[in-house]
């Protein structure tokens, strides 16, 4: 059947037809732009602060080190809380930090502890905000269009990807980069305006638990379901693994553009940007599928490993460059519908729970697969530690795929009537 561009357009963005998430997504857009002008500009502030890439490895270690601590009590607080009310109290708390950095930068006292204090603040937030967040999307627009909805969260963050550090490479070079985390504080204005924005009438609630139990109890229940529940453990193993060593591309890809390639600043641009319109490209892929199926993630996770493997061995940045963009590509592939079949398999009272394990894992990774990529580097050069990156992903896919056929999987998760993440069969309150 050959379909229209008007109708490929209409069902590649069918969940924007709801108009709490359209809100949301247009509010998102301009944020994440913001945070990504943040990111690149406090990287380079902390290098001209101290000179040093181990101190710039050490703040990124410190931003993640939060969610590898604290994330599963952030789920708890996402399940026990209104979600739309608490994410207008997250992203308030992200403009008044990153206010108060702009305003640091720009008197000229920011001192390198400051910095490193701003981003464990941030790290702490996230811990509340990223379930929460996540948890919030299948409120906005039910289980049918949730597929559809977390790819264009993708489109979002990978469209942001590319467009947010070249801006932010441009305003530094102009104007330094106190403009950035000023821009990143006025952007969240975006959000907190969509979410006020919204009819609460129009969200599909979910029933928050009401037990007396402490938190540690609570957890616990989030956990057990997870255990028992064979789609959400595997996802969430799988993501181990490659959370670990496989996407710690915030180290890999600089250290193959300075020591593997040796095409400098300029290249390096240029291999994240390509990288980040592969993801965009898979994004929109797997937007206009509007399905979840763990044949496809699995597909999407070995593809990712195997490019990425292979960018890691080229003699020329343009080959690198097109091997990144289909890892990138899989890269998001893979981790769309990891996120899609945990939302559409954990009943609504459980997601932040779930989803806080999830984020455990493919965030509270990075504090210890970041040193261990950079070790490698160091030790034995960027293209085996690309090398190694991509063979777990390819390994992991492999062994994934050998679990779920014996599993004798049931068919496809976008919208199952008997799918205990079906938005319907839970009582809004």
């Amino acid at each position: 059947m050959i379909r229209t561009p008007l109708a490929i357009t209409q069902r590649t963005f069918q969940a924007l037809s709801t108009r709490n998430y359209r809100l949301f997504f247009g509010g998102q857009l301009v944020s994440v732009t913001g945070s990504w002008l943040q990111s690149t500009a406090q990287a380079w502030l902390i290098l001209q602060l101290t000179h040093s890439a181990f101190m710039l490895g050490l703040l990124v270690m410190v931003q993640f080190l939060p969610n590898l601590l604290l994330q599963p009590f952030g789920g708890v607080i996402a399940d026990r809380f209104p979600k739309r009310r608490m994410l207008i109290a997250t992203q308030s708390s992200f403009a008044v930090v990153a206010g108060a950095l702009g305003i640091l930068v720009g008197l000229h006292q920011v001192q390198t502890w400051e910095v490193f204090l701003v981003v464990t603040a941030f790290g702490l937030i996230n811990v509340v905000d990223g379930p929460t967040r996540q948890a919030f999307v299948p409120e906005m627009v039910g289980g049918d269009q949730l597929p559809n909805a977390v790819a264009l969260n993708s489109t979002v963050f990978n469209g942001a990807r590319v467009v947010g550090p070249a801006m932010g490479g441009i305003l530094i070079a102009t104007v330094g980069t106190a403009l950035c985390f000023d821009l990143n504080a006025i952007s969240y204005v975006a959000v907190i305006g969509a979410l006020w924005l919204m009819r609460p009438k129009e969200l599909h609630l979910s029933r928050r638990p009401r037990s007396t139990e402490g938190a540690l109890a609570q957890i616990r229940e989030g956990a057990a379901y997870a255990r028992r529940t064979p789609e959400v453990l595997m996802v969430i193993l799988l993501m181990l693994a490659v959370g670990t060593f496989s996407y710690n591309l915030s180290v890999m890809v600089p250290a193959l553009a300075r020591n593997g390639l040796h095409v400098g600043a300029t290249g390096f641009g240029l291999l994240s940007a390509s990288l980040g319109v592969g993801a965009l490209l898979g994004a929109l892929g797997v937007a206009y599928a509007g399905r979840a199926a763990v044949p496809a993630l699995l597909a999407g996770c070995a593809v990712f490993g195997i490019f990425l493997a292979g960018a890691g061995q080229m003699e020329g940045i343009v080959p690198a460059m097109a091997l990144l963009a289909v890892a990138g590509a899989g890269m998001i592939v893979y981790s769309a519908m990891s996120n899609s079949i945990i939302q559409l398999h954990t009943p609504a009272h459980l997601r932040g729970r779930v989803m806080a394990l999830y984020l455990w894992v493919f965030l509270g990774t990075t504090p210890i697969g970041s040193p261990l990529a950079g070790w490698v580097e160091e030790n034995f050069g960027s293209r085996a530690t690309l090398a190694m990156a991509g063979s777990v992903a390819l390994v992991t896919a492999a062994v994934g795929a050998a679990l779920w056929a014996r599993r004798r999987p049931r068919g496809d998760y976008s919208s199952s009537a008997d799918s205990p993440g079906k938005l319907a069969d839970v009582a809004t309150a």
